[in-house]
C-alpha cells in the first residue's frame, strides 16, 4: 500500500514528491480532510490531468487563495487558484476564473502543461519537476527556464516553500487501510 500512496522523503534537501497517485486506489483525497468534500473529485480530476498529486495541487490552492473562490490579489488574480486573467485566457477555456471546478480544471491543465515544458530541466528529479511547475505558476515558465531552478525571487521561493511544507503535513495523504 505504500507504493500507491507514493513516498514522502524528508532529507538535507528537502522533501521529495515521488509517486503519482491515481484517484483510483483504496486511499482517496475524500481521506484528507482539509480538502473540502466537493472539491475532492475535482482535484483528483486535475491530479489525473497533471500527473501532480492530489496533496500538492490542494496545498497549491490553499497557499494561492487559502481555499477562498472570490479571493483577489493586489497583482489582478482572481478566484480559488489565482489565475491573472491573460493566463486564464489561455488556460480556463469557457470557464469562470471565480468558479471553483472551472478554476481546478484549469489549474490541472497548466500544471501539466509546465510538468511538460519543464521537464527537461528536472531530468528525472520528481521534486525538481514539482518545485520548477510550482515556481512556474507563481512566476512564469521563462523564469525558471532562464534561473535554471527556481528563481531567485523572494516570493516565488517562498510560495514554493509553503507549497512543499503543506503538502507534506496538512495535506499528507494517509490511509491505515
Amino acid at each position: 500500500m505504500l507504493a500507491a500512496l507514493g513516498l514522502l522523503v524528508v532529507g538535507a534537501v528537502g522533501l521529495a514528491v515521488t509517486d503519482y497517485v491515481p484517484a483510483d486506489e483504496t486511499c482517496t483525497a475524500a481521506d484528507s480532510s482539509p480538502i473540502p468534500a466537493d472539491l475532492v473529485s475535482d482535484l483528483e480530476g486535475a491530479s489525473r490531468e497533471s500527473g501532480f498529486p492530489v496533496r500538492v495541487l490542494a496545498a497549491q490552492l490553499d497557499a494561492e487563495s487559502g481555499w477562498n473562490p472570490d479571493a483577489h490579489s493586489h497583482a489582478g488574480a482572481m478566484g480559488i487558484a489565482q489565475f491573472t486573467r491573460d493566463t486564464w485566457d489561455i488556460w480556463g477555456g469557457d470557464g469562470d476564473p471565480m468558479d471553483e471546478h472551472d478554476a481546478i480544471a484549469a489549474q490541472g491543465r497548466y500544471m501539466k502543461y509546465l510538468r511538460t515544458e519543464l521537464a527537461d530541466l528536472a531530468g528525472d528529479d520528481e521534486d525538481a519537476l514539482t518545485r520548477y511547475a510550482l515556481a512556474g505558476y507563481n512566476a512564469g515558465p521563462n523564469a525558471v527556464k532562464d534561473a535554471k531552478g527556481v528563481p531567485n525571487y523572494p516570493e516565488t521561493r517562498s510560495y514554493v516553500d509553503k507549497i512543499m511544507r503543506l503538502q507534506q503535513g496538512k495535506y499528507a495523504r494517509t490511509c491505515d487501510g
